[in-house]
């Protein structure tokens, strides 16, 4: 069901996300539906906490790949991100459109923010840390959009000296 809700919000865009229409894309009864996810809220809920829990698995198999030094968590924190988007990205934006009324379903991807952030900046200067997040988080959300002012070239130099800011660990 979860499968079929997000296939839904990547085809068809956060208008049109209905427990109706999860439950003819899942094949299931709309009771069936709600017998797992009683409410929209309650599927968009666990739609969040899905990608939540995905985004912290790959961070963490990217962290383990890389050598152990500071900066490690940063540098697979802006390795994660900067891959091409994927149906996970258009998850991501299309709940977003689709919880801005309801702030309280965020709480569970605001949590995992707050503690990743904690996590990439535990080795490195918050300073660092912050602009490198800042800037991987503004690359993603302008790409996602299709509003990337930057071409191939132009955006791989960024990504080459986030990377190298992230690398440079606790030197000042």
């Amino acid at each position: 069901m979860l499968d079929a809700a997000q296939a839904l919000v990547v085809s068809d865009g956060a208008a049109r996300f209905t427990l109706d229409a999860v439950a003819k894309r899942a094949g299931v009864s709309k009771g069936g539906l709600m017998y797992n996810f009683p409410t929209k809220e309650a599927l968009l809920k666990a739609m969040l906490e899905r990608l939540v829990t995905h985004n912290a698995a790959a961070h963490a198999a990217l962290t383990e790949r890389l050598p152990d030094k500071p900066g490690r968590s940063l540098k697979a924190y802006v390795m994660n991100s900067v891959r091409a988007i994927d149906d996970d990205d258009r998850v991501s934006a299309a709940l977003l459109a689709a919880v801005a009324n309801d702030p309280g379903l965020l709480k569970p991807a605001s949590d995992y923010f707050a503690q990743r952030f904690a996590k990439l900046s535990r080795d490195v200067p918050f300073e660092r840390a912050a602009l490198v997040y800042l800037a991987t988080e503004g690359l993603w959300t302008l790409e996602l959009l299709k509003m990337l002012p930057f071409n191939a070239r132009q955006r791989a130099r960024i990504v080459r000296h986030l990377l190298k800011l992230a690398d440079e660990g606790t030197d000042e």
